[in-house]
C-alpha cells in the first residue's frame, strides 16, 4: 500500500511473476557466466576486506558456477570494474559538486 498526496492509502496492485523456462534460465546462466565469471587479469594486487557472510557467498558462487581458475577475488574484480564503467560518468559529476 502507498499514501496518496491526499493520504489515502491506495493498495498496489500485484504483479504476476513471469515463469522462466529452462531454455532462458541457461541462457540467463551462460551470460551472468560470460559478465562476472571471466577469470580476470589482477596485477598488483591489494586486499579488500568483506564480511564473512558475503565472503562465504560469493565463494559459493564460484564454486557453483565459475570455471577452473575463477575466485572469489575474480568475481569481485569484475562486479566492480562494471560497476565503475557503468557509472563512470556520473561519478566524475558528483566529484565536481
Amino acid at each position: 500500500m502507498t499514501d496518496e498526496p491526499s493520504g489515502v492509502a491506495v493498495e498496489e496492485a500485484a504483479m504476476p511473476q513471469k515463469r522462466v523456462s529452462s531454455k532462458q534460465r541457461k541462457l540467463s546462466l551462460e551470460e551472468y557466466r560470460t559478465t562476472y565469471l571471466q577469470v580476470p587479469k589482477i596485477v598488483n594486487r591489494k586486499p579488500v576486506f568483506v564480511s564473512e557472510t558475503v565472503r562465504d557467498e560469493l565463494d559459493k558462487v564460484v564454486r557453483y558456477l565459475g570455471g577452473k581458475g575463477m575466485s572469489a577475488s575474480g568475481l569481485i574484480e569484475n562486479l566492480v570494474r562494471l560497476h565503475l564503467d557503468a557509472y563512470r560518468d556520473d561519478i566524475e559529476q558528483w566529484c565536481k559538486l
